[in-house]
């Protein structure tokens, strides 16, 4: 059986350092994984309850619902911006964790990890 574990990379620059580490773990992932890149992080619109109703969800945020139910794991791959994390992936993490106590990150391990210039590191 094969561990599934979603990639989320919180820059959207095409030379971004974050993105070449994902990338990284998608080559190198050892046997009995597979970690996916999610492409489209871009193309959700900030989270907003109104439009969080069925019927009405935007299909990009469906999407990343749907990579993430069928995940194992997910790991967050993030610079660090103005002392923080990126608002495209805080915004990711919002589609993610609603509708409250019951999102598709209910129950998924979750790891943090990045690389940045910034006095933080990442």
């Amino acid at each position: 059986m094969s561990v599934r574990i979603l990639a989320l990379v919180g820059s959207l620059r095409a030379g971004s350092h974050n993105r070449q580490l994902a990338e990284a773990a998608v080559k190198l992932a050892p046997e009995g994984a597979e970690v996916n890149l999610f492409e489209g992080l871009a193309e959700i619109p900030f989270y907003n309850e109104d439009i969080d109703v069925e019927g009405s969800i935007p299909a990009a945020a469906v999407k990343l619902r749907e990579a993430a139910e069928a995940a194992d794991g997910l790991i967050l791959f993030t610079p660090e911006y103005n002392g923080t994390i990126p608002a495209v992936l805080k915004n990711a993490i919002d589609w993610l964790s609603r509708p409250y106590g019951a999102g598709a990150l209910s129950g998924l391990p979750v790891a943090v990890v990045g690389t940045a210039f910034g006095q933080f590191g990442g």
